[in-house]
Order: structure tokens, then C-alpha cells, then sequence
């Protein structure tokens, strides 16, 4: 072997070893944070969904009770009135597949108090507590949510206005983790599935009454023949729809206008507006308006399904026609359990919509 070719042999062995040695590093570092994590997320109790029977989210006096009774999920300070099972769902989700990328090492009471992880002192802003209870009263998780984490913008960037995490005390640890909890609030209000209709794009006939004294008198009726053409007035005769008003409309009630439950009233509710949609899908919605004050309306819905009102589907066959009404059965029962039967409080901007004929504006 020549010097020349001995030299690049050597050069190879050496280059061969430290790739080895580089590799080597790499998967003890990656094996090292694997059991890192495993560790961390060890350390964190657990717990089945399926066993949880009330949930108390909490923050100072303010407390939401939501209580499982008979399969269904009620809120305790709404007098047992329906929970929103998907967001109780996505909690209980969430709580039990908590992924700590972090343990708070060490953290001092003054770290804690920062990170709103304490709710022990009135001197300082407390975190939301969510404790998790079993049918029997048995405590199965503890969490008390603290401050977001916000990842450092890139130089010249504004912040970022959603946190990419959350702080968290689980007993006596703290742990940054990957959840958010955005929609944990201890409000009942915020347990309570939104009032919207459904799927208005269905819509063939739109009509709006003034009721009074129990009488009701039609301020403007619209309809069309099938939902690919555009809506005409049936009253007041003579004027034409603007269907970019009906849009708006039909948006505003297509998307969740309600905040709350309307709890039993101490005065008999005066309902001064109604609005009837028929739709071609079977469905029927009948919306009641009240004044509720200045901040807020009042208002109940009467939702009504109809398979035999359901307008056929060109080309669709009987086991697609079937399939469809079965889905269409499934969002009925959905409304009609969260809808019908309640009263809601809803925003000022609905009733504004039903009182004018929407109408093009004269050329």
C-alpha cells in the first residue's frame, strides 16, 4: 500500500468512526428524551373517560356543576338543563391524553403565583380548577389550569395572538403541556349547546309575524320553488327579495346566537316576533322573539321533522334515500333534544332582521 492510499484509508476510518460516534449521540439523545417523556407523562394520574360521572370547573365563587344522570349530561345551576355533550367530550378528550413537554423545575410560589397556578391566595389571579368526580363521589382528577405559553415571535414579527400551550399544576407538579383548553370556562353559560338552525340553504318558504294580544299578523313572506332559484316575495305583493339580505340572515342563523339558558322567568314571556322556515329537507323551524332588555333578547325554538316532506334527490337511489333520511332523522334528534322545550338568550341582532322586508333598495 502506498502512502498516498494509506492516508485516505485513514482518512475514511476516521470519517466512518465519527459518523458512528455522531449516530451513536443522535439515538442516545433521542432514546434519552423518549424516556424522558415517558417518564414525564408518567408521572401524571390517569384516568377513563367512561368513568366520569360530574365535572366541576371552577374559578374564585364562580362554579359550573355538570353532572352526568340517566346517559345524558345536564348542568347543575341551569336546573339540570342539557350540557354540550361534544364539548364535555373534547375536555374529557383532552384531560385524559395530556402530553407534558415540560416539568417546571424548580418552581418557586412566586413562579406559581406568575403562572396563575394557585387559587389558594385572594392576593392573586387564581388558574381555573376542573376536577373530575366518579358516580360515587370518588375524586378520579385534579387539574388547575394556569397562564398560556406564547413562543417567542421571529425578529420584526408581531405576537402571536394564540398560545401554542398551557401551564398546568397536577397536585404538587407543574408541567407545561401542549393543550390549550380555550373553551374551558367556568360559566355554565358556556357549557350550553348554542342555539342555531340548521342547514338553511334548504330554505323554500321564510316567513316573519308580529305577535300580539295572540294574534299574529305577517310583516313578509319569501319562497321559491326549489333551492336553485331565487326567492320572490308572497307578501307584501309587487316588491322584489334581496336574497343578499336573506343571506345575511340565514347566516346569522345558521351560526350559534345564543349565550345562555333563560332561566325559569318571574313574569309571563311576551314573544312579539316569529319567524316560520320551511325547508325542503322535511325540516321546520319556528323561532319565537322576545325583548329582553338592552343587552339581550329572548327567544325558543320549535324544531319539526317531516321524512315525507324530504324533497327528492335527482339519480338518488332508494338505499341512498334511506341513508339520507336516517342522517337527517340523527341531526333532528340532535336539535330536538338541545332546542325544543327551552328558552334561550339570545344577541340584539336577530330581531332587527325579521321586522323590515327584505327588500332591493328602489334603482
Amino acid at each position: 500500500m502506498t502512502r498516498k492510499q494509506s492516508a485516505i484509508f485513514t482518512a475514511a476510518f476516521l470519517l466512518a468512526l465519527t459518523l458512528l460516534a455522531v449516530a451513536a449521540l443522535t439515538y442516545g439523545d433521542m432514546a434519552s428524551r423518549r424516556y424522558s417523556a415517558r417518564n414525564i407523562r408518567g408521572s401524571i394520574p390517569s384516568f377513563k373517560p367512561e368513568d366520569v360521572a360530574k365535572i366541576t370547573v371552577s374559578w374564585r365563587n364562580v362554579r359550573t356543576n355538570l353532572v352526568l344522570k340517566g346517559g345524558r349530561w345536564g348542568i347543575e345551576e341551569r336546573g339540570g338543563r342539557p350540557a354540550s355533550v361534544p364539548r364535555i367530550t373534547e375536555l374529557l378528550h383532552s384531560l385524559s391524553s395530556l402530553y407534558p413537554v415540560k416539568v417546571l423545575q424548580p418552581c418557586t410560589e412566586e413562579i406559581l403565583a406568575e403562572l396563575r397556578l394557585t387559587d389558594d391566595d385572594p392576593k392573586q389571579i387564581p388558574g381555573v380548577r376542573v376536577v373530575l368526580r366518579d358516580a360515587a363521589g370518588q375524586e378520579l382528577f385534579h387539574i388547575l389550569l394556569g397562564k398560556g405559553h406564547f413562543v417567542r415571535p421571529e425578529p420584526g414579527l408581531p405576537p402571536s395572538q394564540n398560545a401554542e400551550g398551557r401551564y398546568v399544576r397536577i397536585g404538587n407538579q407543574a408541567y407545561l403541556i401542549t393543550k390549550v383548553f380555550e373553551n374551558c370556562h367556568p360559566v355554565p353559560g358556556a357549557w350550553v349547546e348554542p342555539l342555531r338552525l340548521g342547514d338553511l340553504r334548504k330554505a323554500l318558504q321564510i316567513t316573519s309575524f308580529t305577535e300580539k294580544d295572540g294574534k299574529s299578523s305577517v310583516l313578509w313572506s319569501v319562497a321559491r320553488g326549489s333551492t336553485a332559484q331565487p326567492f320572490e316575495f308572497g307578501f307584501p305583493p309587487g316588491k322584489k327579495a334581496d336574497n343578499r339580505a336573506l343571506s345575511v340572515l340565514a347566516d346569522k342563523l345558521s351560526k350559534p346566537f345564543s349565550s345562555d339558558f333563560c332561566l325559569e322567568p318571574t313574569v309571563r314571556i311576551l314573544y312579539t316576533r316569529r319567524l316560520r322556515i320551511v325547508c325542503s329537507d322535511g325540516f321546520r323551524y319556528t323561532l319565537h322573539l322576545a325583548d329582553g332588555g338592552e343587552n339581550q333578547d329572548i327567544a325558543s325554538l320549535e324544531v319539526a321533522f317531516k321524512p315525507e316532506s324530504s324533497v327528492d334527490v335527482p339519480g338518488e337511489t332508494p338505499a341512498q334515500k334511506k341513508q339520507r333520511l336516517q342522517a337527517l332523522q340523527s341531526r333532528f334528534d340532535y336539535e330536538n333534544r338541545y332546542y325544543n322545550g327551552y328558552i334561550f338568550l339570545i344577541s340584539k341582532e336577530i330581531m332587527p332582521l325579521l321586522s323590515a322586508p327584505p327588500e332591493q333598495p328602489n334603482p
